[in-house]
């Protein structure tokens, strides 16, 4: 896949500007991507760049929101700052996104994809990129997970994930003790349909569990239930999904 950005990172917050350089650089539409915190706007080279995450720290200067309307029409203008009060400002003078400084790996994932989605060349890239991964997923045997990460594909063995948890349109796969969670882009819905032929059953509305990593069960005083599983996460089960509990104390095959 051809690369289709350019990007210059404005950020004073270093905390910040480290996370979303890794980002950037681990990202397969970077192509490249230049740090200058103390640049002046005026001198910024919109011929060898056409992505600009700039930081915005000081609004006292008059000239900034005029040099900023005139760079949105030139690049794709991402604005961040500490605070979600600015987000109007951004969009004021032109910028495609706001991101603030505790901004976190989805809500950045969002705003790559916002940028593809505004690029035709990377739209078309990102599409056929999309593919031919489709394609090599239908290869695969239904015991794994597709899961693309920043810049890269993983194939998770379904028999390594104890239990899930979703928000949104994204699911945290979680393995045995000792192994960080994995994000992955999928309902709720969807991935249990995925692993329930698997032993897997819902216990919460946002929560799946392996049926054979559970190895107790302890009520609470509001009606729900404790699960602790063998690893020694204790998980809830809540009254809406007591009919699971027949499944759970049967026999386990």
């Amino acid at each position: 896949m051809i690369a289709s950005f350019h990007a210059l990172t404005h950020i004073s917050t270093s905390k910040f500007a480290t996370f979303l350089t890794q980002h950037v650089q681990a990202h397969r539409h970077f192509n490249s991507q230049l740090h200058i915190p103390n640049k002046p706007l005026d001198q910024i080279d919109t011929l060898q760049h056409n992505v600009l995450f700039y930081e915005l720290t000081d609004l006292s200067d008059p000239t900034q929101i005029v040099h900023l309307t005139d760079l949105a029409k030139k690049l794709k203008l991402v604005i961040i700052a500490q605070s979600g009060h600015f987000a109007n400002f951004a969009f004021e003078v032109g910028a495609v996104d706001f991101l603030t400084t505790d901004a976190t790996t989805p809500r950045v994932e969002k705003c790559f994809e916002k940028l593809i989605h505004l690029c035709p060349i990377a739209s078309a890239a990102e599409q056929k990129y999309q593919q031919s991964i489709d394609e090599e997923h239908a290869k695969l045997p239904s015991s794994h997970i597709v899961v693309k990460d920043v810049g890269k594909v993983r194939l998770i063995d379904i028999k390594d994930i104890v239990w899930v948890n979703g928000a949104g349109n994204y699911v945290e796969l979680h393995f045995a003790e000792g192994t960080s969670p994995i994000l992955h882009r999928e309902t709720m819905k969807n991935i249990e349909q995925q692993l329930e032929p698997e032993g897997f059953i819902r216990i919460h509305r946002s929560t799946l569990v392996r049926k054979q990593a559970i190895t107790e069960l302890m009520p609470t005083d509001s009606g729900d239930y404790k699960v602790k599983l063998k690893n020694d996460t204790y998980l809830n089960l809540s009254r809406r999904y007591k009919g699971c509990l027949e499944s759970i104390i049967s026999p386990m095959v």
